[in-house]
């Protein structure tokens, strides 16, 4: 299940507009057992296709110009609402298909252009665009303050104007990518693809504001579908996709996890990097387990999580055996007292209902998404203890959560493959035992309640 960050041991799940959960068939899912694989994690042949194979290649310099508007007119005509662009030169921005990702601090300015001139030289190596934090925002101000120098006096906007990066073309030789901003964080900023163009000709602003009445128009297509999370959608939001990784010898998860993260932050896997403000995410919470059997149709569990508010969250599952795709409802803020859980339980299904013994969950999350898709996973990594202390186990799980694209959702299945050999590889070359498998948290509680 994926979570987001917040004040509660358990915070509530995204509020997407359109879908909460997300998941879909996977030509490949198992469907078999509860019981464990005998084979160990083996590391994917080298040369073998991946989507996200580690990034050993040379970085190299993305030429990108950041198209400034004035935010007071940007409900009018976008054209109009064109300030100033600049050309930067990124040595360490990423990009792909579907999004482009600046890392905070990186950018050197070389050109100025506006409506009254264009392509004045404008060297600055700490040029920056970003508020959200006070490094920030100190580049950012002496950025503007450096543009609004640069301006004739007579036609001089005011040095302290809000001017938003709204556009960024990456210049190809024989096309210029036109990304739209869609978030910002601590370690940089993220912009989606919107549409490829013939090249510009920088020193043409009337071919500069044809750009941006092309892009508004594309904008206004896709805004309609678009949630208000960041522009967030789900793919089969009743269903849950998630591969697992299990270990009954509990490793250092924090080191596990942070090393992940740490090879994230460094660009080591192709095409992926870290989700904005839910990069690393960590919880701690019991779980109170109700296994419901009987009726085929209900067969699963329905589990409640206290939250540090006082309300609880209900999560239930459907399956009749483990399988990587399992339909799943995760409600959370729900006013249920913990003496009620078993009565609201049975009042969920008229199927047998056996109350399990609880167990404590503690996860590590590093969330990620694809710059050639736009599909984001989580990375989980759990230590589940039994409250009573009789048993305990170590899973890592790799899930769909979201995507995040102006254009088609795609890919999700394939993306779900390569991330998950990303995180099989990852476990096997630090030679760990964990067995790739189905076992789940049912099949822990259900062992556990026999003991």
């Amino acid at each position: 299940m994926c979570l987001r960050a917040g004040v509660h041991a358990l915070p509530p799940f995204d509020s997407v507009a359109r879908t909460r959960h997300s998941c879909g068939g996977v030509r490949s899912a198992v469907s078999a057992g509860a019981c464990r694989t005998t084979d160990h994690l083996q590391p994917e042949p080298q040369g073998a296709a991946s989507h996200c194979q580690r990034d050993t290649g040379t970085a190299m310099t993305t030429d990108i110009s950041l198209l400034f508007f004035d935010p007071h007119t940007l409900n009018g005509s976008l054209d109009s609402a064109l300030v100033s662009i600049v050309d930067t030169e990124a040595a360490r921005a990423r990009h792909s298909d579907n999004g482009l990702f600046i890392p905070s601090g990186t950018l050197h300015a070389q050109w100025l252009s506006n409506a009254h001139h264009t392509h004045v030289p404008m060297p600055m190596k700490d040029f920056d665009f970003q508020v959200f934090n006070a490094g920030q925002r100190k580049r950012t101000q002496d950025s503007r303050s450096r543009m609004h120098m640069l301006d004739p006096t007579l036609n001089r906007r005011p040095s302290d104007q809000a001017l938003m990066a709204t556009l960024a073309v990456v210049h190809h030789l024989d096309k210029c990518s036109v990304y739209h901003y869609i978030h910002e964080g601590e370690a940089g900023a993220l912009f989606l693809h919107l549409m490829d163009v013939e090249p510009v000709e920088r020193a043409s602003w009337r071919a500069w504001q044809r750009l941006a009445r092309s892009a508004a128009a594309r904008v206004a297509v896709s805004q309609p579908m678009l949630s208000d999370d960041c522009w967030y959608v789900r793919w089969r939001p009743e269903m849950e996709l998630e591969r697992k990784f299990t270990s009954f010898q509990i490793p250092d998860m924090w080191q596990l996890s942070t090393a992940m993260h740490k090879a994230f932050g460094e660009g080591d896997f192709k095409d992926l990097v870290l989700e904005i403000d839910r990069d690393f995410q960590t919880y701690d919470y019991e779980s109170h387990i109700f296994e419901v059997t009987g009726d085929p149709r209900e067969t699963g569990y329905i589990s409640f999580i206290l939250q540090a508010d006082g309300l609880m969250a209900v999560k239930r599952k459907w399956f009749l055996e483990n399988a990587e795709l399992r339909r799943e409802d995760f409600n959370t803020d729900q006013p249920v007292a913990f003496a009620d859980i078993e009565t609201h339980a049975r009042s969920m299904t008229s199927a047998n209902l056996r109350r399990l013994k609880p167990f404590r969950r503690t996860r590590i999350d590093i969330n990620f998404e694809s710059l050639r898709t736009g599909n984001g996973f989580g990375a989980y990594f759990d230590v589940c203890r039994m409250v009573d202390g009789s048993a305990e186990f170590a899973q890592v799980e790799v899930e769909y959560c979201r995507s995040r694209t102006l254009h088609t959702l795609r890919e999700v299945e394939e993306d779900f493959e390569a991330v998950s050999n990303v995180m099989r590889d990852f476990l096997a070359e630090r030679r760990l035992p964990f067995q790739q498998d189905l076992y789940s948290k049912l099949d822990f509680a259900r062992q556990a309640s026999r003991l």
